[in-house]
């Protein structure tokens, strides 16, 4: 008889555990991957912005920050990346002559300011591009020169002051632009040339100067989807979102000059 009972209430137990089950949601499907690839100096911004943007798309963001010229040449060598966001236009370019840009997503998001900056407690007052050339200035950290957007806008900067030639030997160049901050934040050189949105992340450099819009170069962020894979409706979905007043309001937040919000 104990038998029995045993056998009832095992049948009574499973009923009940499949009645649950059989009212149970079946799991939602897992959200579509959108492979980001990012200039580095906008990793604050678009990583407060992931969560957002994910719910409004319906897609889950993986990020991948760095130089725009080595994100370029990955695109190029793999692509692996859905969207592109470029911290400047000739690596886009780049890109796109290898026919893998959407060019119905892709246009001009941001702009931003080059800034000059040093530690905190510097005793160097940067007045103009010439202050640079002192004697008190014997290492300028900048991102590379010869291929990362930030670094060659500084370069350009500085070329147009008729500077560079007696600046060049003193340049610490760096991976990134967020690189050369943190040279500057180390010690390793007097100041660096960066962007205003990078300067205003750090709690250890102040801005001795900001190179006025006319002296500088034009600085450009193109964002665009990547053609021929396989999410590109989804990707451009991303885009739109990134271009939209939602994104805007927090680019600005962070310093960055919003110039290419659609509707």
């Amino acid at each position: 008889m104990q038998v029995v009972h045993q056998l009832v209430r095992a049948i009574v137990v499973l009923t009940a555990f499949q009645s649950v089950a059989a009212w149970t949601p079946a799991a939602r499907p897992a959200p579509p991957e959108v492979n980001v690839y990012a200039a580095a100096s906008l990793r604050d911004v678009l990583q407060q912005l992931a969560p957002v943007c994910e719910e409004a798309v319906g897609a889950h963001l993986v990020f991948n920050f760095g130089a725009s010229n080595d994100l370029a040449r990955q695109i190029e060598a793999g692509n692996k990346a859905d969207v592109y966001f470029s911290a400047d236009e000739a690596w886009m370019d780049h890109v796109a002559r290898a026919g893998l840009v959407d060019s119905e997503s892709r246009h001009s998001l941001l702009s931003n300011r080059l800034v000059v900056v040093g530690l905190k407690d510097t005793p160097l007052n940067v007045h103009s591009a010439r202050d640079l050339v002192g004697p008190d200035v014997r290492r300028i950290a900048l991102a590379d020169p010869g291929a990362v957007p930030a670094g060659k806008y500084a370069k350009a900067w500085l070329e147009k002051a008729g500077l560079w030639d007696g600046i060049r030997d003193r340049v610490l160049p760096g991976i990134d632009v967020r690189a050369a901050l943190a040279a500057v934040e180390a010690g390793g050189a007097e100041i660096g040339v960066v962007y205003r949105t990078d300067a205003a992340m750090s709690k250890r450099v102040r801005i001795v100067y900001e190179v006025p819009e006319a002296e500088g170069p034009r600085i450009s962020y193109p964002v665009a989807a990547m053609r021929d894979r396989p999410r590109l409706d989804v990707a451009r979905r991303v885009v739109a979102w990134l271009s939209g007043p939602a994104a805007a309001a927090a680019f600005e937040q962070y310093g960055f000059i919003v110039q290419g919000q659609q509707h």
